[in-house]
């Protein structure tokens, strides 16, 4: 099993507790239904489908990313994740009990249940994360970067979502001056590498780190996700790894496919009202017609033509040519708005699932105009044509519409290293949090944070440290 799949005791340890609180609020539920005195059919039969319970509760916050306590993220976005799991799990009892034909737990009891479950459950992880943050506090970091200018965007958000977490003191440029980890570095907890940093200050920051118990934050170069899964094998009594491109095996490839048509098939039926609104309604707000087909690069390289509903005026691009979407974009109608933050606008492509063009879950499929760009900075670009491009994609649920391209390319190799079933299945489930949340469909943004002030400080700090006697000493 992928090791995205491999839970640790301590996951396991608080899956077990979740199953008892999970236990405890029905329970409580019935206390409070029949005043203490429950009848003993009703105990029997609560107590019959108690593993259920626990099971499809248990189930359901794995899937929607809710056992990941190692991830430094927005606490506001994990517990809007707990409650869209707890709307998730209304929904598995409706259909359960419409499919045993009679309730298995009266429904006055599963309201209650479900008020007080996420309450508890909320103060059971707000209390988890309160140990993490008295146990690790807030730690000194230091940037290291190859370049200010070229790596503007990890300290930007560093800077503006990693304050929670780290009190960034330094920013080092190794482009100026190469850092020899000393004692000047006593009093830092945490290093932060660029992908632009050469190997060998990598290398020596990490064997510092490892000594001082201090930690190191990688983003990994694109060869490096490779090494996740690389096969070990020897030369004689030499260690070598073996690294092949990924891509899925013929057995993977059919149990994807069929993945694919239940699906999707499954979501033209539930959406069909929905896109026959929309077909109505996006000729008569905006002069033009409902569906288009643009073409896109699919597996291997290979083009075909997408489908989407309209959300620009129509032959937006016959003027600006070729253009991301911009967060204030004048193109966009306001229909069109709507359908972008809900993904509405991308529900015809589920026909290109059944066509066998896409996939439910992979990459998101780009056009080839904008993939020229790509490989000519992103040279392991190609790799995410391994697999038929995403209606959705690890890219989508982890970033937002305007996440860099590196990093975006980075989730893509990450999703195609560690296909399984389980988490594609992972991954649909994160969509729909992803769809409620407009945040992460805005457009590429227009305007620069306001971090200016804070990195001539922390830049400025490395002339200073540099000047002063206990600074370390610098390469030539």
């Amino acid at each position: 099993m992928s090791r995205l799949f491999r839970l640790s005791r301590s996951t396991w340890f608080i899956a077990a507790l979740d199953f008892v609180l999970i236990f405890l609020c029905y329970l409580a539920a019935y206390e409070v239904r029949f005043r203490g005195d429950i009848p003993v059919q009703e105990f029997d039969s609560f107590m019959r489908f108690v593993p259920l319970l626990g099971a499809m509760g248990i189930g359901t916050y794995y899937l929607f990313n809710l056992y990941n306590f190692s991830s430094r993220f927005e606490y506001s976005r994990y517990f809007y994740n707990l409650v869209v799991a707890h709307v998730m799990v209304v929904i598995e009892l409706i259909f359960l009990n419409f499919w045993v034909q009679h309730y298995i737990i009266p429904r006055s009891i599963v309201l209650l249940a479900i008020v007080l479950q996420p309450c508890l459950m909320a103060v059971f992880r707000m209390a988890i994360f309160s140990i993490q943050a008295i146990g690790n506090g807030k730690k000194r970091a230091v940037l290291i970067v190859k370049d200010s200018e070229s790596d503007f965007s990890i300290i930007e958000k560093v800077i503006l979502k990693g304050d929670k977490w780290m009190e960034v003191v330094r920013i080092e440029e190794t482009a100026k001056r190469v850092p020899v980890p000393g004692e000047a570095y006593a009093d830092i907890d945490l290093f932060l590498l660029s992908p632009g940093v050469e190997p060998g200050v990598k290398a020596e920051f990490m064997r510092f780190a490892g000594r001082n118990h201090k930690e190191i934050l990688l983003i990994p170069e694109f060869y490096e996700l490779f090494l996740m899964k690389a096969e070990s094998q020897q030369i004689d009594d030499m260690l070598v790894y073996s690294i092949i491109p990924p891509r899925l095996s013929p057995l993977e490839k059919m149990i994807k496919r069929a993945f694919d048509l239940l699906v999707a098939s499954l979501l033209l039926i539930a959406s069909s009202p929905v896109m026959l609104l929309f077909w109505i309604l996006i000729p008569l707000t905006s002069p033009g017609k409902a569906l288009y087909r643009q073409e896109r690069v699919g597996i291997d390289e290979r083009p075909f033509m997408v489908l989407k509903f309209r959300s620009m005026v129509n032959d937006a691009e016959n003027v600006t040519g070729p253009v991301l979407a911009g967060e204030r974009d004048a193109r966009i109608t306001k229909l069109g708005r709507l359908m972008r933050a809900t993904r509405i606008d991308e529900l015809p492509q589920l026909f290109n699932v059944l066509r066998g063009e896409m996939s439910i879950v992979g990459p998101r499929p780009e056009r080839e105009f904008f993939i020229n760009q790509f490989k000519q900075t992103l040279p392991h670009y190609p790799y995410r044509f391994m697999v038929k491009p995403g209606l959705t994609g690890l890219a989508q649920v982890m970033g937002n519409y305007s996440t860099l391209s590196s990093d975006k390319l980075r989730y893509d190799l990450m999703y195609i290293n560690n296909y399984s079933l389980l988490f594609d299945l992972k991954i649909l489930f994160q969509t729909v949090v992803v769809v409620l949340q407009r945040e992460q469909s805005k457009g590429v943004s227009e305007g620069e944070s306001p971090v200016g002030q804070a990195m001539k400080r922390l830049l400025g700090s490395q002339k200073e440290m540099a000047a002063s006697h206990e600074s370390p000493t610098y390469f030539s």
